[in-house]
C-alpha cells in the first residue's frame, strides 16, 4: 500500500483520495458471486404463506363469533314469548281416540294389521279431553279400515275383527268368540243407527246406515260425552262398520252416532 503523504496543509485531502484509489484498486479485483435469487423467492413465499394463514384464522373467529352471538339471541327470546305458548292437553284413554287437530292424511287410509291401538304403559280413562268437549265443537274420529277377519286388539283380553256377515269379538271371563250380524234382518242399513253390547268396561257395538260417519260417543245419565269410540270400518266404505271404547267403572248410559258434519244421526238412549 502507498505510504501516507508528507504533513501539509493539503495532508487531509491528499491522504483521503489516497484511501479512495486503494479501495477502488481492491475492488477491481474482487469478483462478485450470484445473486441469492432462489433464497429470496423462498423466503417471500415463506412470508405470503405466513400472512395468509393469520388471515384465515382472523376470518374463522370472526364467523365463530357472529355465530355464537346468533344463538344466544335465539336462546334468549321476548319474555312475553312465553305467554302464547298452548296449554298441553292432559292424556285420556289408551283405548279410545280423544278430540285433538283433524288429521292431515284420509283418515279411511288403511292401517297395518300389526297395529295396536293401545299402550302397555297406559291405562283407560272414562273421560275424554275436557278442552275438546267444553268448547263444543266436535272433531270427527278417524276410521280404521280392516281387512275381512283382520283381528285387533281391542283392548286387554279383548278382540274384535270384522267380516262381510258382521262383527265377530271374543273376550271377558268366558273367552269366547261371539257374533252380531248385519245382514240378518235385525238391522235396517238404509237407516242410520247404533247397537251395543258390553262386558264389564268393555263397551262396542255396531254402527250402520251411513257412509260419512264420524263419531260415537258414551254418554252419562245427564247427556254429558264421557268416552269417544274407535271406529272400524271394511274396504269400500260399505255403509257400517264396528265401533268399540273402555271405561274404568264399566258405566255407559247411552250412545250418539254422529256425522262427519257433527250432525246427530243416531242415539241409543240411556240403559
Amino acid at each position: 500500500m502507498t505510504s501516507a503523504p508528507d504533513a501539509g496543509p493539503d495532508a487531509a485531502g491528499a491522504w483521503d483520495d489516497l484511501l479512495r484509489a486503494e479501495f477502488a484498486r481492491a475492488a477491481h479485483d474482487v469478483t462478485p458471486g450470484p445473486a441469492p435469487v432462489e433464497a429470496v423467492v423462498r423466503a417471500g413465499r415463506a412470508r405470503r404463506r405466513r400472512r395468509t394463514v393469520a388471515l384465515s384464522v382472523l376470518a374463522v373467529l370472526g364467523v365463530s363469533v357472529a355465530v355464537a352471538a346468533g344463538t344466544a339471541l335465539g336462546r334468549d327470546p321476548h319474555p312475553a314469548a312465553g305467554l302464547a305458548a298452548p296449554p298441553v292437553r292432559p292424556a285420556t284413554s289408551a283405548f279410545a281416540p280423544t278430540a285433538g287437530p283433524p288429521p292431515q292424511a284420509d283418515p279411511r287410509t288403511p292401517s297395518s294389521p300389526s297395529s295396536s291401538p293401545f299402550s302397555s304403559s297406559s291405562s283407560p280413562s272414562s273421560s275424554p279431553s275436557s278442552s275438546s268437549l267444553s268448547s263444543g265443537r266436535q272433531i270427527p274420529t278417524p276410521v280404521r279400515t280392516v281387512t275381512a277377519g283382520e283381528r285387533v286388539a281391542a283392548a286387554p283380553g279383548w278382540t274384535v275383527w270384522l267380516t262381510a256377515q258382521g262383527k265377530h269379538w271374543e273376550g271377558g271371563e268366558d273367552g269366547l268368540e261371539q257374533f252380531r250380524g248385519v245382514t240378518d234382518g235385525n238391522i235396517d242399513p238404509a237407516r242410520p243407527g247404533i247397537s251395543y253390547q258390553g262386558e264389564g268396561g268393555f263397551h262396542s257395538g255396531l254402527y250402520y246406515g251411513t257412509r260419512d260417519v264420524g263419531r260415537v260417543e258414551l254418554v252419562d245419565t245427564g247427556g254429558r260425552t264421557t268416552a269417544v269410540a274407535a271406529l272400524l270400518e271394511l274396504p269400500g266404505r260399505p255403509g257400517w262398520g264396528v265401533w268399540y271404547a273402555v271405561t274404568r267403572d264399566g258405566a255407559a248410559a247411552g250412545f250418539r252416532l254422529y256425522d262427519r258434519a257433527g250432525r246427530l244421526l243416531s242415539e241409543l238412549p240411556p240403559l
